[in-house]
């Protein structure tokens, strides 16, 4: 074996036996022939039986979005690694949502070595801060010299790794570059050699205590309502969240992809959306402070109450969140820190009414999406009746644009092992397909998808190139022909741009697409149809298809008719 090679080996066995002591038991690989070092350390190491699973995936841009998802429902870091060049580029979409959806990602591109840099040698780029701000650190690895100083480059690794997993969990960027010739036979590997970890104990923080004090000091005896935003990673202990509510005496306010949103307690609140589209409760029950946990919610009437009222906010990480400038304090600790503070004990939570009104109200909201939703097919008429019927421990993720909000405004509660998904970071419907795969890949039971159409449409390559799951996956696509979502604003109302720049019509035949996949395709035309199509689906192992076309100017009159059915409920309980 030649000196190159057996550097390059060095190398990447070094970057792959780092990465799974620092937990990643996950690779996914892209084919290309710089990257060759560390798929096959990463496959002899699978051999060896060192703990890493490995998956491939042809297109970079789908793998980025499978990685993202198989790391968001495991909660740990995945690998993802590409040759050189453009393939790179196309970890960008998934990159940006793992950076702001706090997802840790461990990004390995393989470059070329410097002497080819800045040549017009083939496939190279420059490939230094390719990721700019949205990863946690870099790391660019010069060329395998035999110079090289192996523990030191073993700690810098490391130090990556940690950082996709620290308190601001992301993704990381390491850059290796290989030489020529990249692998020969007869390479050695190591036995996987399971590393010890000391338990850390938590030492109380002076300055978190104090923190806590003065948090329990704004929140104390006052009329509150905690806002549970999007945690997809589940991330927000559940039972410590209820329990806090409890403790205060508040209602929670809960997106549909926040930990509690198909709890059982009565104090949750699933439709604060339609209640806050009702003016009469939005001025008889405007709370005097919000604590806010999680991500930011979908909902519009939830974002005009932040704009509207004094937050503090629990976070255990570091990043920044203010959208509407209206956070006075931020405390890095969770909900269960708070329960355990010694303040809690001071404070008398608020007479059982401030809370029971909430949920009364929450049930006349309810009430009235059963009664009328239950009409011909929309988007939220699927969604009030489906969502009760899903099978327990199934995984439903929701795609950006008009599903999540159908399910935040006209979504009935789910069982409550049902886990609730949605890509929060950037909010954008690229990479739903392959991202829902990767979750897929990760659940121990069937996945149910809501998309529309062009989020479909904008990742339906992932069907050619992205392992199909084990268990059911059904994707329920709502086809309205285009953008529907643009025309619940502003621009509906331009004379002649809207229908080409904004609705974006388009003729392409869904069930069509996924046949040529080899998928089931099933096309309901009534709301029981969707609900016996879905349950169809779900007694198939792979991906199925549920198609239902809906019709955009009826659909929008049937959001408008229902919110305001809802707000007639909830003003006659006042």
């Amino acid at each position: 074996m030649t000196v190159t090679a057996q550097l390059n080996r060095e190398q990447a066995l070094r970057i792959a036996t780092t990465a799974i002591h620092g937990g990643v038991r996950h690779a996914v690989l892209s084919p290309g022939a710089r990257n060759t070092p560390l798929v096959l350390a990463l496959h002899d190491l699978r051999h060896a039986g060192w703990p890493i699973e490995l998956h491939s995936v042809i297109d970079e841009r789908s793998a980025g979005f499978y990685a993202l998802g198989l790391a968001r429902i495991r909660d740990e870091p995945v690998m993802v690694s590409c040759t050189s060049g453009s393939a790179g580029a196309n970890y960008g979409p998934a990159v940006v949502e793992a950076c702001e959806g706090q997802v840790p990602l461990i990004v390995v591109t393989a470059d070329r070595p410097e002497e080819l840099q800045n040549c017009g040698a083939p496939q190279t780029m420059n490939q230094v801060g390719l990721f700019g701000p949205h990863v946690r650190t870099e790391l660019q690895l010069s060329t395998p010299s035999a110079k090289d100083d192996g523990p030191e480059l073993v700690r810098a690794i490391a130090m990556a790794v940690a950082a996709a997993r620290g308190p601001s969990p992301g993704p990381v960027h390491i850059n290796a570059r290989f030489r020529k010739p990249l692998w020969e036979p007869g390479a050695p590997t190591p036995a996987y050699d399971s590393p010890t970890r000391s338990e850390s104990k938590k030492i109380p923080d002076r300055d978190a205590a104090r923190a806590i004090d003065a948090l329990l000091n704004a929140i104390g005896n006052r009329k509150g309502v905690i806002v549970a935003g999007p945690d997809p990673s589940r991330r927000c202990a559940a039972d410590a969240l209820l329990e806090l509510a409890e403790r205060l005496g508040w209602p929670i306010l809960a997106d549909p992809v926040s930990s509690v949103r198909n709890a059982t307690d009565p104090g949750v609140i699933r439709h604060g959306d339609g209640l806050l589209r009702c003016e009469g409760f939005r001025t008889r029950f405007q709370p005097e402070v919000l604590l806010a946990v999680g991500g930011t919610p979908s909902s519009r009437p939830v974002h005009e109450l932040f704009q509207r009222t004094p937050t503090v906010r629990i976070d255990p990480s570091t990043r920044p969140w203010d959208p509407w400038k209206t956070v006075t304090q931020t405390v890095r600790c969770n909900a269960s820190d708070v329960l355990q503070h010694s303040g809690m004990d001071a404070i008398a939570p608020l007479p059982s009414a401030w809370r029971a009104h909430w949920g009364n109200a929450d049930q006349r909201a309810a009430q009235a999406i059963g009664e009328i939703s239950q009409s011909d097919v929309w988007e939220g008429a699927v969604v009030a009746d489906l969502f009760p019927r899903l099978p327990p421990a199934c995984l439903l993720r929701l795609a950006s644009s008009m599903p999540i909000r159908d399910a935040d405004s006209f979504g009935l509660r789910a069982p409550s092992s049902v886990r609730v998904t949605s890509n929060r970071g950037v909010n954008g419907i690229d990479g739903l397909v392959a991202t829902s795969m990767g979750e897929a890949a990760a659940h121990a039971g069937p996945t149910v998808v809501l998309s529309g159409d062009l989020s479909f449409l904008h990742d339906s390559g992932s069907l050619a190139t992205v392992p199909s799951p084990k268990h059911p996956l059904v994707l329920v696509v709502f086809d309205n022909r285009g953008g529907a979502i643009f025309s619940y604003l502003p621009m509906v109302n331009h004379p002649t741009g809207f229908t080409p720049w904004f609705t974006t019509p388009h003729q392409a035949d869904i069930a069509a697409i996924a046949r040529g996949h080899g998928l089931a395709v099933h096309q309901p035309t009534s709301v029981a149809g969707v609900r016996d199509a879905v349950a169809t689906a779900l007694e198939r192992s792979g991906i199925s298809v549920v198609h239902v076309r809906i019709d955009a100017d009826r659909s929008k009159e049937r959001h408008e008719r229902t919110w305001q059915a809802i707000a007639e409920a909830v003003q006659k309980g006042l």
